[in-house]
């Protein structure tokens, strides 16, 4: 999805925003979106990452069916038109037909790669990194380049997306004048609200209000720094310079519908299955990113830093200076409690029985 710009913030956007320094009464969620973290930065996945498979899954179909079924009806018709006799008129009603089809089918198969490129053959996701020291946003483009912005000059804001009825938090980079978008971003989750969350006046939320909830995790943890939500962070995704395992890929996709009641489980099942067994060919044909070596230059860890975390091959949390961790005593607790409910409890991407039931989407997304 592309965001409009040179248009000015409107009403609605205003109303929802979200501001850097405004503690949200709602405990924070990492919603499986850390890759990783330290006192320095925290480097997310964008919000494709969760369904990635999907869109090559529904690709590989409508070539099967469009492009496959439609080149054997034309080759048929060639067929055809080969038998019959070179000046009867059934030879040229066949030849004109099945150069038609054929035309068709090329342009189906055209349309077909198109979006195919959205998401296979392009890059296996792209992260956003939080940098708490130089209080700087790096966003990875879609076409690679990079995006980088003062996290105190971006306009967040909650933005609903009508047509799938789900939330997301939005950044707006503005003009000079502040009130004109030049560009836009999203944050790595997104997710259906209730009625009463979906107020914008409302300053009490409700324990599934994992949209802010995300929002929450990322701004106290620039505005109080990585000991304010570390312990929540159980699992990091392992993408950070590699391409996901087919493991991970599998259980990735079924975390969307982990806590979801048994009957929408059991009917998103097959769908689930279908993505997983596409998403591995997803990341294997596209490129890992790489931040340009200025960004990495200025998000460079400290030595011994205790909070420094990344995802081991299983996706699971593991210091990247174990002995400095192990001495301050940082490690995974728990997710935060809530109330009534509590937090998803995720394991290698299933949640646990018990655990509260996180927001169920289940649509495909594109980057495009």
């Amino acid at each position: 999805m592309k965001y409009r710009a040179k248009r000015l913030l409107t009403e609605k956007e205003r109303a929802y925003q979200l501001k850097q320094r405004r503690r949200l009464n709602v405990e924070p969620h990492y919603q499986l979106s850390v890759i990783a973290m330290n006192s320095t930065y925290l480097e997310s996945v964008d919000k494709w990452f969760a369904w990635k498979g999907t869109i090559t899954a529904i690709a590989a179909a409508l070539l099967l069916i469009f492009v496959g079924g439609g080149g054997a009806m034309s080759l048929k018709l060639f067929s055809f038109a080969a038998e019959a006799t070179s000046s009867s008129e059934d030879a040229h009603f066949y030849l004109a037909n099945g150069m038609a089809m054929a035309v068709v089918v090329a342009a189906l198969g055209w349309c077909i790669v198109w979006l195919l490129r959205k998401e296979s053959f392009a890059f296996t996701h792209y992260p956003i990194r939080f940098n708490r020291k130089t209080r700087m946003v790096h966003v990875f483009r879609t076409d690679g380049t990079v995006l980088s912005v003062p996290w105190d000059e971006v306009f967040f804001t909650l933005e609903h997306m009508v047509q799938w009825n789900e939330f997301e938090v939005r950044g707006h980079v503005l003009e000079p004048d502040n009130v004109t978008v030049r560009e836009s971003f999203a944050l790595s989750y997104l997710g259906a609200l209730s009625h009463m969350d979906a107020d914008p006046n409302c300053t009490e939320f409700s324990s599934h209000d994992f949209v802010r909830a995300n929002w929450e995790f990322v701004r106290r943890y620039m505005e109080e720094g990585p000991q304010a939500v570390s312990s929540q962070v159980q699992f990091c995704m392992p993408v950070d310079t590699r391409r996901e395992s087919v493991r991970v890929s599998a259980q990735r996709v079924f975390a969307n519908i982990a806590g979801a009641p048994l009957l929408l489980f059991l009917m998103l099942f097959p769908l689930c299955a279908v993505i997983s067994l596409f998403r591995p060919i997803a990341m294997r044909t596209s490129k890992v990113p790489k931040w340009p070596k200025e960004i990495d230059a200025v998000c460079a860890i400290e030595p011994n830093d205790p909070y420094a975390i990344k995802g081991d091959a299983g996706g699971d949390r593991v210091p990247v200076f174990p002995e400095a961790a192990l001495a301050a005593g940082v490690g995974f607790v728990a997710p935060p409690s809530t109330q009534p409910g509590k937090a998803p409890v995720f394991h290698h991407g299933l949640a646990k029985k018990g655990a509260a039931k996180p927001a169920v989407k289940s649509r495909p997304d594109s980057p495009c």
